[in-house]
C-alpha cells in the first residue's frame, strides 16, 4: 500500500498537493479544498492549516482526501506527491490511450433481436453516446489495413479484455475497410450486451499487422512503444 492514512508522515505529504490546487484557483483555501474531498465541511478548530502541514489530521479525513485526489487530480499529486501517489499500470495504459487513441474509426452499433447473415446498414444504428443496459451491441472499426484486434472495456478504472474470436480466442482478424466485431465462425454478428453496470464505459480496441497482441495491461504499456499498432477509443454511457 502506497499511502497509509494512519501515518503521520504520509497524511503530510497530502498538504502541497491541496495548497497546489488553491494556486489554481484563488477563491479555494486548503481547508476548503479539504471540504470538496470530505464531501462536506469538516469542522475545525485554531491553526488547522499547521495540522494539516504537520499530517495530524484524522485518519478517516486523510483516506478520503487521497481518494479524492487520487480520483480527480491524479496527475498534479503525482508530480507533486510521488511517493503516496505512484503511477499503477492501469494509469499509465490510460495515460497512453488518452495520447494516441484515434477517436473516428471506431464505434458501437446496436444490433436487433433478429439478425441474419448479411447485416444491413437500415438494422445497425450507431450508438451516440449513452445505451440501455441489456441492449446488443457489437463494435464498428474502419480499417485502413489488414490486421489482428484485441477489445478492452474499462469500468470504474478497471481493465477488463473482451475476446472477439469466433471461438473465444481473443484477438480476431481484420480487414481493410469496415469491421464488425465479434462474429461467429457461419458470419453472423455475436453481439455484446452489458447487463448490470450503469455509468461511463470504456471501449478500446488495438489493431497490429501480426497476432500476438499482449493482453495484460502491464505488457501493453512496454509493447505499444516497440509495435506498430493502432489504438481506437469510444466512451458510452450506461442506463437502465
Amino acid at each position: 500500500m502506497s499511502f497509509d492514512p494512519k501515518n503521520k508522515a504520509d497524511k503530510a505529504k497530502l498538504y502541497p498537493v491541496l495548497k497546489a490546487l488553491t494556486d489554481l484557483d484563488p477563491r479555494k483555501t486548503p481547508e476548503l479544498i479539504m471540504d470538496d474531498a470530505v464531501g462536506y465541511p469538516v469542522a475545525r478548530g485554531q491553526d488547522y492549516v499547521r495540522n494539516m502541514r504537520r499530517g495530524e489530521i484524522a485518519a478517516t479525513y486523510a483516506a478520503l482526501i487521497h481518494q479524492w485526489l487520487l480520483e480527480h487530480h491524479f496527475d498534479l499529486a503525482h508530480r507533486l506527491a510521488p511517493a503516496i501517489f505512484p503511477e499503477t499500470a492501469e494509469q499509465r495504459w490510460q495515460a497512453i490511450i488518452n495520447e494516441r487513441a484515434i477517436p473516428d474509426r471506431f464505434r458501437l452499433v446496436l444490433v436487433p433481436l433478429t439478425m441474419g447473415i448479411v447485416e444491413r446498414e437500415s438494422q445497425l444504428k450507431p450508438v451516440d453516446t449513452t445505451i440501455r443496459l441489456g441492449e446488443r451491441f457489437c463494435f464498428e472499426l474502419e480499417s485502413e489495413t489488414e490486421g489482428h484486434a484485441i477489445a478492452f472495456q474499462a469500468v470504474r478504472g478497471q481493465w477488463h479484455n473482451i475476446p472477439l474470436g469466433s471461438s473465444g480466442e481473443v484477438s480476431a482478424l481484420i480487414q481493410s475497410g469496415q469491421n464488425r466485431l465479434p462474429k461467429r465462425s457461419d458470419g453472423k454478428l455475436d453481439p455484446l450486451s452489458e447487463n448490470y453496470d450503469e455509468g461511463m464505459h470504456e471501449f478500446v480496441l488495438i489493431t497490429a499487422p501480426t497476432d500476438g497482441i499482449p493482453t495484460s495491461i502491464q505488457s501493453l504499456n512496454t509493447w505499444t512503444s516497440d509495435n506498430p499498432n493502432t489504438l481506437h477509443r469510444i466512451a458510452v454511457q450506461f442506463v437502465k
